[in-house]
């Protein structure tokens, strides 16, 4: 599903991004590597984007335990 359609990705982009050792886990850094170093235009996928971010260092914590 595009997450973004003014920088065109996917969340499958999202969660490569978020496997990827090389990219910090913070939304700015994750849209930046999902949009070939674009930033947003209108916005409207930062929310996605941040909720992915969460839900990924959410499941790293709970596997920690």
């Amino acid at each position: 599903m595009y997450v973004c359609m003014c920088n065109p990705f996917t969340d499958k982009d999202v969660k490569n991004a978020l496997q990827d050792d090389s990219v910090k886990k913070s939304a700015a850094h994750v849209y930046k590597a999902c949009s070939g170093g674009q930033s947003p235009c209108c916005g409207s996928c930062v929310c996605m984007v941040k909720d992915m971010v969460a839900t990924h260092k959410q499941s790293d914590l709970i596997a920690a335990e």
